[in-house]
């Protein structure tokens, strides 16, 4: 790699100070992005462009590569750029939280561990017009889908329920968007079990602190099973107290809806009467009813409590025919809980032994299933908002029973 190490007489838009033929490849793209030529990359590395820094900005955002710098020599060196008022971005091969924490403290605008694309670089740039030195605000994102996945009673698929359509928001054939699956049970969890994967212990380190929670913290603390899907699933341990934890998860929406599309949360029961704060963050709220009295029993007095607390949820009530309970019909239902059943799963048990003993979901591993059928109109139901809610209660022997 033949680079300038000497600084430009002017100080450009973006400058870049590698080490490695890897950091030049994505400099010169970031360069050929911005317009800015090669006469803006330079070798020296995070290092170079600290000695360079002593006076005037060399340009408005450096990009720079750590190379192998020890972690509070190259914190030194970003603090020591930040003082000219330049934006440094970092570039390095170590993929931890470690590095990625203290070089951001020290003043970084952002770490990128290799691999790294350039568009993905040029997302952290701030912009800053020309004749005014005050940074622009970034056009608002578009506010993540949050839908949660709760059943009025247990063992009825709330949890298959809701793995599955995070599967189909986040496949080509489904929505195709980034999604986030997030097992809201943090005692008794299962989608890392479900899908044969490694839990996540990350999931307690975000909501010990989720003001600090950015892309880079999710990409390195989240399981990935698919290049859209990722998920948060985490047991904890008898002796730990997880009623804090508990009450951070609403403030996981916000920086889980600035990296992905669609954030589905597979909920306990007992968020129902003890998390309505998590509940006023959700778009859509699926409840899992099984076809028995109990069944409408739990979901008649979930509904009145989350309404009473969250009037304005879209709550979509689903009908699991998992298990026959007393067989009760669709219509049944409707009328004991007061609102529509807006769809029916249908009992696979053949298919649903085969998806389970495969650790996939039915969604992929059958999906010519009835269940798997059944899925891409609830999911439509769900993902769109109608344009008036029709929430008026209906009187029946089932609410005169369960008064």
């Amino acid at each position: 790699m033949t680079l300038s190490t000497a600084a430009s007489s002017q100080s450009p838009s973006m400058a870049a100070y590698v080490c490695t033929e890897q950091g030049a490849t994505l400099a010169r793209a970031v360069a050929e992005l911005t317009a800015s030529g090669d006469g803006a990359l330079r070798g020296g590395g995070l290092g170079g462009a600290a000695r360079l820094s002593g006076g005037a900005p060399i340009a408005q955002m450096l990009l720079t590569e750590i190379g192998n710098m020890p972690l509070d020599a190259a914190c030194e060196s970003v603090t020591e750029i930040c003082r000219s008022g330049a934006d440094v971005i970092v570039l390095g091969d170590r993929d931890d939280l470690s590095t990625y924490r203290a070089l951001r403290q020290a003043g970084a605008l952002e770490y990128f561990a290799f691999p790294i694309s350039a568009a993905e670089v040029l997302q952290a740039q701030r912009v800053t017009p020309a004749n005014d030195p005050s940074p622009i605000a970034p056009p608002a994102p578009k506010p993540a889908l949050s839908i949660g996945v709760i059943g009025s009673n247990g063992g009825v698929g709330a949890s298959t329920l809701a793995q599955n359509l995070a599967f189909l928001a986040a496949a080509p054939k489904g929505a195709n968007g980034r999604t986030a699956l997030i097992d809201a049970d943090l005692r008794f969890g299962t989608q890392a079990v479900d899908l044969d994967c490694d839990d996540t212990p990350g999931l307690q380190e975000a909501l010990a602190a989720p003001d600090r929670i950015d892309a880079t913290f999710l990409s390195a603390t989240m399981q990935r099973v698919s290049d859209n899907l990722s998920f948060y699933s985490h047991q904890s341990h008898g002796t730990q107290d997880i009623t804090a934890m508990e009450t951070a998860l609403p403030q996981l929406i916000k920086p889980l809806g600035n990296t992905f599309d669609t954030v589905v949360f597979d909920l306990p029961r007992s968020f129902a009467a003890q998390s309505t704060a998590l509940m006023a963050e959700l778009d859509a709220l699926i409840m899992v009813i099984p076809a028995g009295y109990a069944g409408v029993n739990g979901a008649s007095r979930m509904i009145a409590r989350i309404k009473a607390q969250v009037p304005d949820l879209r709550i979509l009530p689903v009908l699991s025919e998992l298990r026959s309970d007393a067989g009760l019909s669709r219509k049944d239902i409707a009328a004991g809980i007061g609102r529509d059943v807006v769809a029916v799963l249908p009992r696979s048990d053949a298919a649903m032994k085969r998806a389970q003993r495969a650790a996939k979901p039915m969604l992929t591993a059958q999906p010519r299933s009835p269940y798997a059928r059944a899925l891409a109109p609830l999911w439509a139901q769900a993902s769109t908002k109608p344009s008036a809610a029709d929430d008026k209660a209906k009187r029946s022997f089932f609410k005169r029973l369960f008064a």
